[in-house]
C-alpha cells in the first residue's frame, strides 16, 4: 500500500533530482517505509534565502516528492488554486493519507479528504499557534487564537493521530480517535558510546571553569530568525566569562551570521566568542559533535519536541531549555528556565559549571531519560500504530469498491 504524506517539508529541485535538509532525507521516511511500500511526500519550495550547500539528495526510489507552492501568507493566497488541484488529483487516488495539519494547505487537504471519503491520519509535530504567538509581529499575534482553533476544528474527528509529545500536543490538539505519542528522533543505540567519556569531560569543563579556559556551549537550529532563541543564548554571555563561547549549529545565510555578530556586539559579547560551524549532513554526525561540546541549550521559544535535545541526552550532555511545550516532558526541572530569561540561563549554565556531581548526575539522567526514545522503541510503538492505521485503510477502501 502506498502513502500519500501532505507535509511542510521544504525541496529543492535541481534537473532530474529532488534535494532536502539532512533532517528530511531519505532515512527520515524510512519509519513510514516500514509499513507502507512507497511514500509520496507533498511539500513546499526550498527557501530561496537558505543555503543550499547543505542539502543532501532524496536517492530512495520509492520516495515520490512533489513540490507546491508555499500559501501561508496573505500573499501566497494566489497559489490556493493550483494547490487545491494538485491536493484533489493525489488524493482522490491514494489509499492512504497522513497530513500535517498546522497549516493552511495541510487543512485544505483534511477538508478533501473528508469531501472525496478517503481515510486519513493526522502527525502533529509542533504548536503553529504557540510559535505565532511568541512572534515579534503583531499579526501573527493576532492571528494565533484564529489558526489555534482553526487547527482542532479541523482535526477534532479524525481516526487517528500520530504526536510527537507525550502529553502536550495531545492535550492542546485533541481527537476524538486513538492518539499516538512517539517522537521522530531517530536515536540509534551505539554500543560504543561510553558514558563515562561524558563524565570525564564534566571534570574537564569543571577544571576550565576554574582555569579560565574556554567553555563551549551549543544551539542546534536554524537561526534566520528569533523562535529557537539566538537572541536569548547569545545574550547569556554577556552575563557568562569571556572564555564561555556559543556555537550555533543549524541552517542560515551569511546575511543572518552578520546580523547575529552585530546583535552580540550591542550585546557587550565579543563576535569571537560566537561560531557558526558548517551543517552536517546526518545524525550520527550531530552526534560526534555534540561529544565534543560541555553544554547544550534551547532557549526555544516554541516547540513540537526538541529532537536536538533528545540527540544530545543521549551522549550525556547537559541541557537548558525554556520551561515549555514539550521541555518539561524531556529535561529535569532545575535544568529549565523561564522564556527569554537570557539571565537566568546564565545562571544555571554558571551553577552547573562550578558543580561537577550536579553535572554528573544531570549526564546520568539524561542518558537513561533518553532510551525512552531510542530508534528500536519507537519503531515498535510507531509501526504497531501505523500498521492500525494501514489496516483501517485497507478495510475501509474495500468497502468502498
Amino acid at each position: 500500500m502506498n502513502l500519500l504524506y501532505i507535509s511542510s517539508f521544504m525541496f529543492n529541485q535541481d534537473g532530474d533530482f529532488i534535494y532536502g535538509l539532512p533532517s528530511c532525507s531519505d532515512a527520515f521516511f524510512q519509519k513510514y517505509l516500514d509499513v507502507f511500500d512507497r511514500i509520496t511526500v507533498i511539500g513546499n519550495p526550498f527557501k530561496s534565502y537558505l543555503d543550499k550547500n547543505n542539502l543532501v539528495k532524496i536517492q530512495d526510489k520509492r520516495i515520490n516528492i512533489i513540490i507546491v507552492p508555499n500559501n501561508t501568507r496573505p500573499k501566497d493566497f494566489k497559489n490556493d488554486r493550483l494547490i487545491k488541484k494538485v491536493l484533489n488529483f493525489e488524493i482522490n487516488k491514494a489509499e492512504a493519507i497522513l497530513i500535517k495539519p498546522a497549516s493552511r494547505k495541510g487543512m485544505m487537504a483534511i477538508s478533501i479528504s473528508n469531501q472525496l471519503n478517503k481515510p486519513y491520519m493526522i502527525e502533529m509535530t509542533g504548536d503553529l499557534a504557540n510559535a505565532l504567538q511568541k512572534s515579534d509581529s503583531l499579526v501573527k499575534k493576532i492571528y494565533s487564537p484564529i489558526i489555534y482553533h482553526k487547527i482542532r476544528k479541523s482535526i477534532k474527528k479524525c481516526g487517528y493521530g500520530l504526536y510527537v509529545s507525550t502529553n502536550y500536543l495531545q492535550k492542546r490538539y485533541p481527537i476524538k480517535g486513538i492518539q499516538c505519542g512517539c517522537s521522530d528522533v531517530v536515536l540509534v543505540n551505539d554500543p560504543s558510546f561510553d558514558l563515562s567519556k561524558r563524565i570525564e569531560r564534566n571534570k574537564n569543563i569543571y577544571s576550565n571553569f576554574l582555569k579560565g579556559e574556554i567553555i563551549n556551549i551549543a544551539l542546534i537550529g536554524f537561526y534566520q530568525g528569533k523562535l529557537k532563541g539566538v537572541d536569548v543564548a547569545i545574550k547569556s554571555l554577556s552575563k557568562l566569562p569571556e572564555f564561555y563561547h556559543l556555537s550555533i549549529l543549524g541552517n542560515g545565510t551569511e546575511e543572518n551570521r552578520k546580523k547575529w555578530f552585530n546583535f552580540a556586539k550591542k550585546n557587550g559579547v565579543n563576535p569571537v566568542r560566537v561560531h557558526f560551524p558548517t551543517p552536517l549532513a546526518n545524525t550520527s554526525e550531530v552526534l560526534t559533535w555534540l561529544d565534543s561540546i560541555d553544554f547544550l541549550v534551547h532557549p526555544t521559544l516554541s516547540e513540537g519536541f526538541g529532537r536536538c535535545v533528545a540527540e544530545a541526552m543521549s551522549r550525556g550532555v547537559v541541557c537548558f531549555a525554556t520551561n515549555i511545550c514539550t521541555m518539561p516532558e524531556l529535561l529535569p526541572t532545575n535544568c529549565l528556565h523561564k522564556i527569554r530569561k537570557y539571565k537566568d540561563l546564565s545562571r544555571l549554565i554558571l551553577m552547573f559549571s562550578k558543580n561537577i556531581n550536579l553535572m554528573n548526575e544531570t549526564s546520568i539522567i539524561n542518558y537513561k531519560k533518553s532510551k525512552d526514545y531510542e530508534f528500536s522503541v519507537l519503531t515498535e510503538r510507531r509501526n504497531k500504530f501505523l500498521n492500525s492505521f494501514k489496516n483501517y485503510c485497507e478495510s475501509f477502501n474495500s468497502k468502498e469498491e
